[in-house]
């Protein structure tokens, strides 16, 4: 006999699959730990305990998912065992066996999930354990008190034409600062001595350097 881990998704006979003391399902080793106590325990459950939701509902995070994926996509397919690690617990039982729990009707608190945030169920392969979600064209989403139109990612927005560059003229600050400058250079070009032919006076330092202790008799 074998089972199908709704966790991970996989296939394991019966004998290698422990069950969950808080949910009661059956998970593989390698999605199930053990309390202090010895109890198996679920990863979903185990995260549940350790980080539990405080705003929203069961499926917000589900709701969080899809707006982050709309610009990029109109169509998402996930695993039940995708949507059980994005909201952090278990499905019920009827989501695997009923089809009429994915209907898309704002009477249920799963499907005000995708509906809020302009998606929609589109098809549901219950054998395959796996959902398809589809965006919804001029739906709108509930952001608090205002509502936003939502579009399809394949209907293109027009471009806008770029602006002309506009080149800023120097204001008058700047333009006296600049000339006072250019005054305090021709200063001190004025104030320089200037030397006919090829002589150079010596520099300081060569004064020093070649100065006589003695002076010269005349």
């Amino acid at each position: 006999m074998r089972e199908v881990c709704p966790l991970c998704g996989k296939v394991f006979p019966y004998r290698f699959l422990r069950r969950c003391c808080r949910c009661g399902r059956l998970y593989c080793r390698d999605c199930i730990t053990f309390t202090e106590d010895g109890n198996s325990l679920c990863l979903n459950c185990a995260r549940r305990i350790v980080s539990p939701r405080r705003l929203g509902t069961k499926y917000s995070p589900l709701s969080r998912y899809l707006t982050r994926r709309a610009p990029f996509t109109n169509r998402v397919t996930l695993t039940f065992a995708k949507i059980e690690g994005i909201i952090g617990d278990n499905l019920p039982f009827s989501a695997s066996r009923y089809r009429h729990w994915w209907a898309n009707t704002r009477d249920r608190t799963q499907a005000q999930a995708w509906l809020d945030v302009g998606w929609a169920v589109r098809a549901v392969d219950l054998s395959n354990r796996a959902v398809t979600f589809e965006r919804v064209a001029g739906s709108r989403i509930k952001t608090g008190t205002k509502h936003r139109e939502v579009t399809p990612a394949s209907v293109k927005t027009p471009i806008r034409p770029a602006k002309p560059k506009t080149t800023r003229s120097p204001s008058k600050t700047r333009i006296a600062r600049v000339q006072a400058r250019l005054k305090n250079v021709k200063r001190g070009e004025s104030s320089m001595r200037r030397h006919r032919g090829k002589f150079k006076p010596n520099s300081a330092h060569e004064k020093r350097l070649y100065r006589l202790e003695v002076k010269p008799e005349k």
